[in-house]
């Protein structure tokens, strides 16, 4: 009965010591993983102290540094400095698409067809080149008006639109300066430079327009002089002398009524 109570207490005692040796566990110590953690977590920390670095703002208070005041756009006086130039100072302040305005300023060209059959061929050309110079002259008037004045008017929003982008350029909330804002606020200036290029170019295109028209115009007044001074190179000597030839004859023949 002794021996069976120990033998029982053994094999107790036994299973008991493999349980514990099967739930231990064992702190294996190896020195690469341990300083590849300190060196994750150095530049952990370089990083991060990187990211302080570049949240820090700008010293200054850059409303009050960087801003210039905006030179606002103005209209021309249709009502009381300059009433009589009404129709085109209205269409330079605000746009005159279908040209309306601009004939209601300038002088009416008459009519050309009519006209034209009954001149002498010879001279047909030059009366169409006189004419259509005139023409090209109020096409490209007409259309610098109409363009200057829609720049113009819109030019109230594209003024108001820079004033925006400067205001939240120097906002100094954290939601107008994270990473993805200020992307967005350099996206939105690309934008709004690439609109104001295109502005500038019209601009530049009726600068060009104008000075063509100027040439041409400059040009068709030369031609005319040149012409007129071969024409009395060539045919200036017999006409003189016929006119004077018939000139003396008409006072040798002339009588008293």
């Amino acid at each position: 009965m002794r021996h069976r109570f120990r033998l029982t207490a053994g094999l107790t005692v036994a299973l008991l010591l493999v349980s514990a040796t099967l739930r231990a566990q064992f702190v294996v110590y190896d020195p690469t993983n341990y300083a590849q953690a300190l060196s994750r977590y150095a530049q952990m920390l370089e990083q991060y102290r990187f990211w302080i670095k570049q949240a820090r703002r700008i010293p200054v208070d850059m409303a009050v540094r960087y801003r210039v005041p905006e030179v606002r756009w103005r209209t021309h006086d249709i009502d009381v400095e300059f009433p009589y130039a009404r129709s085109i100072l209205t269409g330079l302040n605000y746009g005159d698409a279908t040209g309306s305005l601009y004939k209601e300023g300038v002088d009416i060209l008459a009519g050309l067809n009519t006209l034209l059959p009954t001149v002498p061929a010879a001279l047909q050309r030059r009366l169409q080149t006189d004419y259509g110079t005139i023409e090209l002259a109020d096409s490209v008037a007409n259309m610098g008006i109409h363009q200057v004045g829609a720049i113009r008017y819109n030019g109230r929003s594209v003024l108001q639109s820079i004033l925006n982008m400067e205001t939240d350029a120097f906002d100094e909330s954290d939601s107008f300066n994270s990473q993805i804002a200020v992307l967005n606020k350099i996206n939105g200036a690309n934008v709004l430079g690439l609109r104001i290029n295109e502005t500038t170019s019209q601009f530049l295109m009726h600068i060009l327009e104008q000075l063509l028209v100027q040439n041409i115009r400059a040009r068709d007044a030369e031609a005319a002089a040149m012409d007129a001074r071969l024409y009395q190179w060539q045919f200036g000597a017999m006409y003189g002398r016929d006119l004077f030839s018939n000139t003396a004859d008409a006072l040798d023949t002339w009588r008293q009524p």
